[in-house]
């Protein structure tokens, strides 16, 4: 039921958009994002009360296994009972492979790859009404290589 109100909510704000496009945009750095939004990321990963607070449980996504052009994927979904939270991204790693897109002002995607320990995740950030920012797609794999 969620995936559907998540998917309603989605397709309002692309199609209700005032006749202006909300184009994908890469992000080069974690910088160019909005401000209100880094504060959020900030928090997010410094407190596990506010991480909890601010994800759309149950967390909908996907688990798997990618090698070279397949995937096997499975749907999951997190709940509290069986969410590991997530802590700053070590950025050190110089084959950490890491992007974020926006959608206008309501959405950013963040993809993180570490090749090297053959792991790599997707998360996705929706700005609500209200201004509050929230986790509400989560994926992870294993990379095959």
């Amino acid at each position: 039921m969620r995936l559907f109100v998540l998917i309603l909510t989605l397709s309002f704000l692309f199609f209700n958009c005032k006749n202006k496009p909300q184009p994908l945009q890469q992000a080069k750095a974690e910088g160019e994002l909005a401000k209100d939004f880094l504060e959020f990321y900030q928090k997010f990963h410094s407190d596990s009360t506010y991480q909890m607070a601010h994800i759309e449980w149950p967390l909908k996504g996907e688990t798997g296994i990618s090698q070279d052009t397949t995937s096997k994927r499975q749907l999951t979904e997190w709940t509290p009972a069986n969410w590991r939270l997530m802590h700053f991204p070590d950025t050190t790693m110089s084959t950490l492979k890491r992007s974020f897109e926006t959608v206008g002002d309501v959405m950013v995607i963040e993809r993180m790859s570490y090749p090297m320990v053959g792991f790599g995740y997707e998360r996705q950030f929706y700005k609500e009404e209200n201004g509050e920012w929230r986790l509400i797609y989560y994926a992870e794999s294993t990379l095959m290589q």
